[in-house]
C-alpha cells in the first residue's frame, strides 16, 4: 500500500515506534490526547496542572503500521492505513492469520464503507460494509467463477424472493 517515497514525503517528528506488552508493535504517527476529553493536545510538555497531566494519553494517529503477535521476525497479523484516535479510521489494508485480506474503509475498528476482502480459498467480495459485515450494494465471487451480484445485509446476501420469510423480516427492520 505504501512505498518509500510515500514515507520519504511525510512529516515523521511525530511518528513513534511502540512495543505493547501483548508482542504488537506500531509504527506511525501518534498524537497526545486527554483521554478525559478525547481532545488532541498539541504540547504535553506544557501542562502544568498535575492532574490533568495524568490524563495525557499518547494514541495511534495518522499512518501507520500495526503488527499483532510480533514473533521473532514473523507477525500474526498486520494493518497499515489510517488511525484516528487509537482506532483503525479511513483507507487500510488488513492482513490476517489465514492469508485473507481486506483492503478499504475502516471506521472505530470496524470495515465500514467500500472495501474488498479476498479470503484465502480465493473467494472475493467487493462492494460496500457496515459495522464489520457486507451490508449494502455488492458481488460476491466464489473461487468457482461463481458470481452473486445484489444486496448484502447483516453479512449474508439478500434473497430477491420476497416471500423468503427471512428476507421480509431483514426488510422489516
Amino acid at each position: 500500500m505504501y512505498t518509500t517515497a510515500d514515507f520519504a514525503e511525510l512529516d515523521k517528528t511525530n511518528f513513534k515506534s511502540y512495543k505493547f506488552p501483548n508482542n504488537n508493535i506500531y509504527y506511525g504517527e501518534t498524537a497526545y490526547i486527554s483521554s478525559k476529553t478525547l481532545s488532541i493536545i498539541p504540547n504535553p510538555e506544557e501542562i502544568e496542572d498535575e492532574e490533568e497531566k495524568q490524563f495525557v494519553k499518547l494514541v495511534r494517529h495518522g499512518n501507520g503500521v500495526q503488527l499483532y503477535n510480533v514473533q521473532d521476525t514473523k507477525c500474526d497479523c498486520k494493518y497499515e492505513g489510517s488511525w484516528e484516535l487509537d482506532k483503525k479510521k479511513g483507507r487500510g489494508s488488513a492482513y490476517f492469520p489465514d492469508g485473507s485480506i481486506y483492503q478499504g474503509e475502516f471506521d472505530n475498528d470496524l470495515f465500514e464503507g467500500v472495501g474488498k476482502f479476498v479470503w484465502k480459498a480465493g473467494h472475493v467480495y467487493i462492494g460496500n460494509w457496515r459495522k464489520g459485515k457486507m451490508e449494502g450494494t455488492g458481488e460476491f465471487k466464489h473461487k468457482d467463477g461463481h458470481i452473486l451480484h445484489g444486496q448484502f445485509i447483516n453479512g449474508y446476501m439478500l434473497d430477491k424472493d420476497l416471500s423468503n420469510p427471512m428476507a421480509t423480516a431483514i426488510l422489516k427492520r
